[in-house]
């Protein structure tokens, strides 16, 4: 029979009961790949858990955590837990618990600037991103993340060699890879933006997201038409709202005068 991830997260809390801390972070990080098998920080939360049904194991977790040198690691796991949970700011608060016993740890960094990126601290989280690679060079989450934090600084070319960077450690990490050929597109780099997006579409053809960059870059290249036929592509995928690019697909269908599927959009953007 297979777990659940209540069943798993239960048994992480039960590991963390009794010092097992290692085991622990092991169960949650198998929950993690099993629901992202390529990795990135822009992932959304898609577990379904509620932590509120742990309430008192997860106390009881706080202040059976040891005192010995390695008892970070149970502040970790109690960190990863509440990352499975979507709890962002309990996540951060046992981070900073694991932190302040051993600030030599790289994944201790690279959670907390995951924590601080999530929660729009973006200047903190680069500083937490660069201080986890400082420990790692092979840290890819860590490079995205740096990356990232400098495209959100509106500083979209420092971006590309720090994405390049995890991409050179990580090669098929598709994500990854959306993720720069959406910055190389808004910088004008389309040639090599639209490369980039083939080959996410060909290692992962199943994310509206891809085919909404993708669809995009053929707007930015004028071709409209190829651009249309995949939105409407997207949208027979019937996509979450945030998977598609509504606005560029109003402009589409205004340039090939089709006004009123532009205005049908228009309203249901202006509803929101």
């Amino acid at each position: 029979m297979n777990k659940s991830t209540n069943d798993f997260f239960r048994l992480a809390l039960e590991k963390i009961k009794i010092g097992e801390y290692d085991e622990a972070i092991a169960i949650c990080d198998k929950v993690i790949t099993k629901n992202y098998p390529v990795y990135s920080i822009t992932n959304t939360n898609s577990f379904d858990i509620s932590e509120w049904e742990f309430f008192d194991d997860i106390s009881l977790c706080e202040k059976s955590i040891s005192k010995d040198k390695d008892c970070y690691k149970g502040f970790l796991a109690l960190s990863i837990l509440f990352k499975i949970a979507g709890n962002v700011d309990r996540r951060q608060i046992f981070l900073k618990k694991a932190v302040d016993i051993d600030i030599t740890v790289n994944r201790v960094w690279r959670d907390f600037g995951e924590t601080s990126f999530q929660q729009g601290n973006v200047r903190d989280a680069l500083q937490k991103f660069q201080e986890a690679i400082s420990l790692d060079q092979n840290d890819v989450v860590s490079f995205e993340g740096v990356g990232l934090c400098y495209y959100y600084l509106d500083e979209p070319f420092k971006s590309l060699t720090p994405l390049k960077r995890a991409l050179t450690i990580d090669p098929i990490n598709h994500a990854i890879m959306n993720n720069l050929a959406f910055i190389l597109s808004e910088i004008g780099d389309l040639n090599d933006a639209m490369n980039i997006i083939k080959k996410a579409i060909e290692l992962c053809s199943t994310s509206n997201v891809y085919w909404d960059t993708y669809a995009t870059i053929l707007f930015l290249q004028d071709r409209h038409e190829e651009s249309l036929e995949i939105f409407e592509r997207i949208i027979d995928n019937n996509p979450k709202d945030w998977e598609i690019s509504w606005d560029i697909l109003t402009s589409i269908y205004n340039t090939l005068g089709l006004h009123v599927k532009a205005k049908i959009i228009e309203e249901k953007l202006h509803l929101k």
